[in-house]
């Protein structure tokens, strides 16, 4: 359970993240004749939502109705803040990236075609409505109703139930082979190699991470690497960082858990982790050997464990139907 002090701190990170979001929406415009520190914000921007999004999900796991299984009623509850952060999120990259491409050679112009404009208009409504409801879920899940056993619970639990009852009732069997059921007591499906994969990679990524790091100095300091590239570049990592903690948290919570939503959020995540990884060895500007050895372990590692993890959702749904 999250206790006040850290409750608070978190709050305050949150709106912290929220805040610059603000401010960049709000005074980005006005450093168009400098493209690169635009750019730097724009990316800290990516990022910042990126950390809130991870921030919602840790508080996700962390409450007592997420450790008690029920995960649909989270989701039901704060689906619409789930949602407009997503879309939030890709209409805030689309928007950076084609700004970036307009005015990155004709910073001096003043370049607003009839698309830019509509995804523009499209991306502050949706600032606005994702600072809101955000903020509105952050406050929300300081109810200590969250954290501990109780009747409300209780009632929200039977009325899930209610409704998983009268969808079998409805549905033949045959028509949703996964089913409603939870797996048997005492039946462990958990995949051993998965989660000493996961460990290692874990551990091999944190190395990885800061050796990139280094890298790039000495890149920057000795190679002729053009400025907006090298910030690119260092971003892209930033971002592949968020990336790879959420899909090694969700995978490790899936296995372990025996859930296939978070397992197969992991799954689905292992591809833009494969991309970047295929990035970082074929495409970035200048590429070491080192770096390609690095790349391709990474790459070992997300083969491997999307093998492993599509087998262990296998062996899930096949215990539904029993």
């Amino acid at each position: 359970m999250l206790q006040t002090s850290n409750y608070s701190l978190v709050l305050s990170l949150q709106f912290l993240l929220l805040s610059y979001d603000l401010f960049v929406n709000s005074f980005s415009e006005l450093l168009r004749i400098a493209p690169v520190i635009q750019l730097v914000l724009f990316i800290i921007q990516d990022i910042a939502i990126l950390f809130n999004i991870i921030i919602i999900f840790l508080m996700f796991f962390n409450t007592f109705v997420f450790q008690a299984g029920l995960v649909n009623l989270l989701f039901h509850k704060f689906k619409g803040t789930i949602i407009l952060t997503a879309v939030y999120f890709a209409l805030s990259i689309s928007l950076h990236v084609w700004v970036m491409n307009l005015r990155w050679k004709n910073s001096n112009s003043f370049v607003w075609t009839d698309g830019l404009q509509t995804l523009f208009v499209f991306q502050r409504l949706a600032a606005v409505l994702y600072c809101y409801f955000y903020k509105r879920t952050a406050v929300r899940l300081g109810d200590p109703r969250f954290y501990q056993d109780s009747l409300w619970l209780r009632k929200e639990f039977m009325q899930v139930r209610s409704v998983s009852l009268l969808w079998e009732r409805l549905l033949p069997r045959t028509q949703f082979p996964w089913g409603l059921k939870m797996a048997p007591r005492g039946n462990r499906l958990s995949s051993t190699p998965l989660e000493i994969l996961f460990f290692l990679n874990g551990w091999y990524y944190a190395t990885y991470f800061l050796l990139e790091l280094f890298i790039f100095l000495y890149k920057g300091l000795l190679l002729p690497y053009p400025t907006a590239n090298l910030v690119l570049d260092v971003v892209m990592l930033l971002l592949y960082l968020g990336i790879e903690v959420i899909r090694l948290f969700f995978g490790t919570k899936g296995n372990l858990c025996q859930r296939k939503m978070p397992l197969g959020i992991s799954v689905a995540l292992t591809f833009p982790s494969a991309m970047m990884a295929s990035y970082y060895l074929l495409l970035q500007t200048y590429v070491l050997r080192l770096e390609a050895i690095m790349n391709g372990i990474l790459l070992f590692f997300c083969g491997s464990e999307l093998l492993l993890e599509v087998l262990t959702l296998a062996a899930f749904s096949s215990m539904d139907r029993i």
